[in-house]
């Protein structure tokens, strides 16, 4: 869920349900964000961004990042702090040692020679080019699209960035940007839809820097104007929704909890009146939702003076005034209680012991979606025959990366086509988010009582098939069915189940059998090359137990790697000029068309299932040498991967890099392929002889 290349922003609102109403009906969709988050990039400019940096460390209690980077502006230096939520907050300074200098927008050095503060404020847009249209069609004056690298080295390998920009931006005027009106950013590349459809930054945390003042996101920005009718009916002409309005206050939604607050003076000599004759209409104040207040007060009190804090018990708000922040005043707000539980939910981390709160949540998930089956205790066998999920053979191989790691995780979330156990997942119609998947795997393994996980090869194994095919009659069909199809045991002949089962995986449970179930161990009356034989046959039934023969390929050669050369391309309807739909490639292969196919995944995947004439080429692995390889031509490359995008992103997006203009990523991944019933076939690692 964390992108290599993160911008974010921020805002302050203050909400006053007490005097306040709802005046507006919020659209279904955004026509000015589409699928952005909220607020992205919130730059303070600051005169030093050493020192500056330091002091927001060691006195505001912000964990700083170890580098600096190329700020968004030309000739400007970068501290940004990113949050869970994809806001951040953008620490820039002048940078006068390279030639960017020179092109470094005169705004900023004018800014600087009078003030430091909060200048320039952005909001995610999912396309740049749809909220400059909108802007247009409503009469604003909108600039040309700007693009930049935040990074200024060029990536290398399988990489999400293609090497191209790594923003998109604009603004109502890009030479000296409103203070007080937003700018529009667009970060190439980000699965908007995706991350929106799983939007959870309360799980997220986990993989962020944890602030020592708690801080976990910036929530709100407060915005000085001069005529608050002007700028109201301004941003609601800008397709934001209104929430409430006051005589001196209006609340805007951007995203999420994301909210703008829209503030004017009461009377031209209080604080905002001030800060209008001073600096004119601009950002005021910034809101951070924090863990907990009391705690974020007793660390600013350590390290700030009395005199620098006021704490608003109207508001339920710890202010730090802008004296004390480089010119923008700071404000804290306690989470809400159903977030804060939430996060506790789902803060566990692999290699850890869940807490109260986690082991309750999985155990009810449990209980409710999977004690019916596999018995009340994951003792299995409850119904339909389904295995125990306390047994230490099963528990011990699933827990390792590189071996059947993913293996519980993709069944709960594709389940077994043709057998009781449904796909769980909601991206496939189910009820459980992909956090709820993950922990429910956690809380099996912890209560396994495993104290040594055991790692699988993840190397194919060779063995003489049409001995398995025997072996498999005589040993294994009275309980799996004489295709598989499961009948006192589980279906063996499953697509799922040989998509995601390493060779290794099937070999250790025919060697050494399933305690706490019927699945008796082979090891002491088959031999190690029967075994492999049985383990080999299984294998090769990855392309249909009733396929003629069994189908186990090499690696295509370069002069392979374009399937039916001499045929037509296929014609693809994309969604976003990128994704094709399984249906659509698998009446393309059907009709023997014309392109290139890349499995995005481990080599150890490609084994044991892809779709027929696939390339492997692993996202993680250097591809120059393979990139020589690969015809430029006008012929489609299609990516696939089993994430369903992940993966197949980075290496289309290396392509690009490269110079390739023709690809497509298969929309689904090639477990929605495989649960269809659409051809699949396994690599070598299996042959005919012993």
């Amino acid at each position: 869920m964390k992108a290599s290349f993160h911008v974010a922003g921020l805002l302050l609102v203050v909400f006053i349900a007490s005097c306040a109403d709802r005046v507006d009906k919020e659209p279904a969709i955004n026509p000015l964000l589409g699928a952005g988050f909220g607020i992205s990039a919130t730059t303070l400019i600051v005169k030093d961004l050493d020192s500056t940096s330091k002091y927001f460390a060691k006195v505001l209690g912000f964990k700083m990042p170890d580098k600096f980077q190329q700020g968004m502006y030309a000739g400007t230096r970068s501290a940004a702090i990113s949050f869970p939520d994809f806001s951040a907050l953008e620490l820039i300074a002048v940078d006068d040692s390279g030639p960017a200098a020179k092109q470094r927008p005169a705004f900023i050095n004018a800014y600087l020679k009078q003030f430091e503060g909060l200048r320039v404020y952005s909001l995610y847009t999912s396309s740049v080019d749809s909220t400059r249209n909108w802007l247009n069609a409503q009469g604003f004056k909108i600039d040309t699209p700007q693009s930049g690298r935040i990074t200024a080295e060029m990536p290398k390998g399988w990489d999400w960035d293609d090497g191209g920009p790594q923003f998109r931006s604009i603004a109502f005027n890009t030479a000296n940007p409103s203070a007080y009106l937003p700018g529009f950013l667009e970060v190439m590349g980000m699965p908007y839809e995706e991350i929106q459809s799983e939007w959870r930054p309360y799980s997220w945390r986990k993989y962020y820097d944890e602030h020592p003042n708690g801080v976990l996101c910036i929530a709100e920005l407060r915005v000085v104007v001069k005529d608050l009718d002007a700028a109201r009916k301004e941003f609601k002409k800008m397709g934001l929704w209104e929430l409430a309005a006051t005589d001196s206050t209006a609340v805007f939604k951007v995203a999420h909890n994301h909210k703008l607050q829209l503030a004017t003076p009461k009377t031209p000599g209080d604080e905002l009146g001030r800060f209008l004759q001073a600096r004119g209409p601009g950002v005021y104040a910034i809101g951070f939702e924090v863990k907990n207040l009391s705690a974020t007060q007793e660390f600013l009190k350590k390290t700030l003076p009395a005199k620098a804090m006021v704490r608003d018990t109207i508001s339920k708000r710890l202010i730090v005034l802008k004296e004390y922040t480089h010119g923008v005043q700071f404000e804290f707000m306690q989470e809400s209680k159903e977030q804060a539980a939430l996060a506790k939910i789902y803060s566990f981390k692999e290699g850890t012991k869940l807490d109260t709160a986690s082991l309750r949540h999985a155990a009810g998930i449990y209980v409710k979606y999977c004690a019916l089956c596999h018995g009340k205790n994951r003792e299995g066998n409850a119904a339909d025959f389904a295995p125990s999920l306390r047994s230490h053979a099963l528990m011990a191989t699933t827990q390792l990366p590189r071996s059947s790691y993913n293996f519980l995780s993709h069944t709960i979330t594709y389940g077994r086509t043709g057998t009781a156990m449904a796909p769980y997942a909601k991206s496939q119609g189910g009820p459980l988010d992909g956090d709820d998947i993950e922990l429910l795997i956690h809380w099996l393994h912890e209560l396994s009582g495993v104290k040594k996980p055991i790692e699988m090869s993840i190397k194919p194994v060779t063995g003489n098939i049409a001995l398995g095919n025997t072996l498999y009659a005589r040993h294994c069909a009275s309980c799996h069915g004489k295709k598989g199809e499961g009948i006192r045991a589980p279906a063996l002949g499953n697509p799922i189940l040989l998509a995601t089962a390493s060779d290794d995986f099937l070999r250790y449970t025919i060697s050494e059998g399933r305690d706490s179930t019927a699945m008796p161990s082979f090891k002491d009356s088959l031999s190690k090359q029967e075994i492999n034989a049985i383990t080999a046959f299984l294998r090769s039934r990855a392309s249909g137990w009733n396929a003629p023969a069994a189908v186990a390929v090499k690696h295509p050669l370069p002069k392979d790697y374009i399937i039916h050369p001499n045929n037509k391309a296929p014609k693809f309807t994309l969604r976003q000029d990128l994704y094709v739909p399984a249906a659509q490639l698998a009446k393309a292969l059907k009709d023997s068309s014309r392109m290139i196919m890349l499995d995005a995944r481990s080599e150890a995947a490609w084994h044991q299932s892809h779709i027929p004439g696939a390339v492997s080429v692993p996202y993680y692995k250097e591809p120059d040498k393979f990139i020589k390889d690969l015809p430029n031509d006008s012929t489609l490359i299609v990516v696939y991967c089993a994430c369903p995008h992940a993966a197949s992103n980075q290496v289309v997006n290396t392509l690009k890099r490269f110079g390739y203009k023709h690809t497509a990523i298969l929309d689904e991944g090639i477990l929605v392929w495989t649960q269809r019933g659409y051809p699949v076939q396994n690599g070598e690692g299996s042959t005919g002889k012993k």
